[in-house]
């Protein structure tokens, strides 16, 4: 449906934009309406049980202009490799090609520096505003994370459920170490929309059914402050279209397994349609094989969403 954001873009003399904080969350117009222009708490609702659908936690290193270089789980990432070097390049100016690699924060000099850093991309229902889907909020707060996911152990613990259970999220101001110097933190609390006996009332209610969700996008979050701000003239235009893969091939690897697609399905579809061999096994793959576009991801996602919705 759309993002809530925890920034505004700014610009400085040299007309360079660079994220900004906000004391309210930044929510499209349908949001405001209901909330306020300055909001600085949601009524938000999880719409299933596995919280790995909905609060993604990868290991993410960005570029200075916010493209996205590598996500690893600590164990396995795909990486932005510089075809010429053999190394991971965060240069938009380099020839590079996605890969998978070894993930270990211990020895990653970029994790170590706080070049990478844990990204929780957080999606949600606004049951008070109109339309049926999910909003996504990005963070990289420790603090934030930290919040949400303790929060998220107790009512689970709690109520013996996480989904379509009334809840609010706050942005609050967080005492504690700050994580940029000369910068006034505000971070995420996630809080029971009542009183404890209510949301335990509430939880005995048989939740909707489950909701197929979107791949979150790899945009950086308005809360990962660059350590310099550089000129962005001349990115290269390609840069668009490869986070657009990732995110595609994301969701088109979680189709597959979810609805247990058959070999026979995956082969007809793509050489009906595409006139391009393919197979189930294609979709082990942490990154893209080189036969997969935008185009026939997209038109095969769409097609798995139309099928199950009316099947």
């Amino acid at each position: 449906m759309g993002k809530i954001r925890l920034g505004i873009k700014k610009k400085n003399d040299a007309g360079v934009s660079y994220p900004s904080p906000t004391y309210y969350f930044v929510c499209p117009d349908e949001v405001k309406k209901v909330f306020g222009e300055k909001p600085k708490e949601l009524r938000v609702m999880f719409p299933t049980e596995d919280a790995t659908q909905w609060a993604s936690q990868y290991l993410r290193r960005y570029s200075i202009t916010g493209r996205l270089v590598c996500r690893g789980d600590g164990e396995t990432a795909v990486a932005r490799i510089d075809i010429n070097t053999g190394e991971t390049t965060a240069s938009e100016f380099a020839t590079t090609e996605l890969r998978e690699i070894t993930c270990n924060p211990a020895k990653c000099a970029s994790y170590q520096s706080g070049e990478c850093r844990r990204v929780m991309n957080l999606q949600f229902l606004l049951p008070d505003c109109p339309g049926f889907g999910v909003y996504q909020l990005d963070t990289s707060s420790f603090y934030s994370i930290v919040n949400v996911n303790s929060i998220l152990e107790l009512i689970g613990a709690t109520c013996g459920r996480l989904s379509m259970l009334p809840l609010s999220l706050k942005l609050v101001v967080q005492e504690g170490q700050p994580e940029v110097k000369n910068l006034t933190f505000r971070t995420l609390k996630l809080t029971a929309h009542g009183s404890l006996f209510e949301i335990q009332k509430f939880a005995q209610i048989p939740p909707c059914q489950v909701l197929l969700l979107p791949a979150p996008d790899s945009e950086a979050p308005d809360d990962l402050f660059p350590r310099g701000v550089f000129s962005q003239n001349n990115i290269p235009k390609n840069s668009q279209c490869d986070d657009e893969l990732i995110h595609l091939w994301d969701k088109a690897t979680r189709l597959v397994r979810r609805i247990d697609m058959q070999n026979y399905q995956v082969a007809h579809y793509f050489s009906k349609y595409y006139h391009l061999e393919a197979d189930i096994k294609d979709f082990d793959s942490a990154i893209p094989l080189a036969k997969f576009t935008v185009e026939n991801l997209s038109g095969f996602i769409k097609d798995i969403e139309r099928h199950t919705r009316y099947s």
